[in-house]
């Protein structure tokens, strides 16, 4: 089993996923309660041990255990003619749900942000009246890897307009920062940030000998 499994935190994927994996409440109330008492190492647990901590008889658990083994969620092992049973199956399938989660979770969160980076390309080719430049598409992306969000740019532009100020990719960047600034001084005291990915972005566009960044005031 893979140590990751260990980490995991079991009932809350199990109360999270039962439903998905086919498990009725009864069955769910064997499982939480068979592995209670595993996790007490308890090697050799019948179906008179689990009717001791529950409220159904141990032959409706018995017939419990059977439907269990059979959708390969409870595992039937025996030692020395003793009947072991093991929930390794049923954690094999959560750990399957809770990738796939997180693959789910990882596309919506990319689908989510390519969309909040063409609205700002769309708000921007509106203000500016014309066409980005790759440079600036690129600037824009970098944006959102640096954690900012589509709601922190449209406010650094709207800010921009408010102050009668001429919308550029650099002005914006200037926005940006100040507020990252402020949230970290707020947050820590001081902060580490600087200006000098501002002063490698003009070298940057120099060397493009583009047009499209205007001096601000």
């Amino acid at each position: 089993m893979p140590n990751i499994l260990k980490a995991l935190d079991f009932d809350y994927l199990l109360i999270e996923h039962y439903k998905k994996l086919n498990i009725s409440e009864d069955e769910l109330a064997v499982i939480l309660v068979l592995n209670h008492l595993l996790k007490q190492h308890n090697d050799i647990i019948t179906a008179e041990d689990l009717s001791f901590k529950m409220n159904l008889d141990a032959q409706k658990i018995d017939e419990i255990l059977s439907i269990l083994v059979k959708k390969n969620i409870v595992n039937l092992d025996f030692d020395r003619s003793r009947a072991k049973l093991s929930l390794n199956p049923l954690k094999v399938k959560l750990f399957n749900q809770y990738k796939m989660d997180i693959l789910h979770a990882e596309e919506t969160q990319k689908e989510e942000i390519a969309n909040q980076v063409q609205n700002i390309y769309a708000i921007l080719e509106k203000e500016l009246k014309r066409t980005l430049s790759p440079i600036e598409v690129s600037r824009i992306q970098e944006w959102f890897t640096m954690n900012y969000v589509e709601d922190d740019i449209v406010n650094a532009i709207k800010d921009l307009i408010a102050t009668n100020k001429k919308i550029t990719i650099k002005a914006i960047d200037k926005k940006l920062l100040a507020k990252a600034k402020a949230e970290e001084i707020n947050k820590e005291g001081v902060t580490a940030l600087s200006d000098n990915w501002s002063k490698s972005l003009e070298e940057t566009i120099k060397l493009a000998k583009t047009k499209w960044l205007d001096t601000d005031d």
